[in-house]
């Protein structure tokens, strides 16, 4: 018959004087591995959430004719159409800057929007809504670096 070593570990431990001291190295590593994937999440989680939310969405930039008093009223009634999330007015009037969720409504039905109004507005730009928040970010910094 072979010495079995499981059989007498316990007083074997107790003879040597072996504690169990501290946290077992699985029970670390997976706290640990616990830490990182909540920290990545907190940081992963609401971009991912904001770049889904956003990514139907288009900006186009118009140039507008005429008074200004006639441009916001005309804003205020095209920002109440379904597609359309906000409507900016250059702080001189000139240039509208239509942010429109491109699967329910597109630049040309702004556009004719525009014309049965009977105001003259011309296309500048049509880009995307994350491209033009990055450009105007950018924008600001070199401003602030100046």
């Amino acid at each position: 018959m072979s010495y079995d070593l499981e059989k007498y570990r316990e007083k074997r431990e107790r003879v040597l004087g072996v504690k169990k001291r501290g946290l077992g190295f699985a029970y670390v590593a997976g706290l640990v591995s616990l830490a990182i994937l909540l920290g990545l999440g907190l940081v992963v989680i609401p971009r991912s959430i904001a770049f889904l939310q956003n990514r139907q969405l288009e900006d186009a930039i118009y140039k507008l004719s005429g008074e200004r008093a006639k441009a916001e009223l005309l804003l205020a009634e095209l920002k109440g159409q379904d597609g359309v999330r906000e409507v900016i007015l250059d702080p001189h009037g000139l240039r509208v800057v239509v942010t429109f969720n491109k699967e329910k409504l597109d630049t040309a039905r702004i556009s004719a929007f525009f014309l049965q109004k009977g105001a003259q507005a011309v296309l500048l730009n049509e880009i995307g809504h994350h491209q033009r928040l990055h450009t105007m970010k950018k924008e600001a910094a070199q401003e602030m670096g100046q």
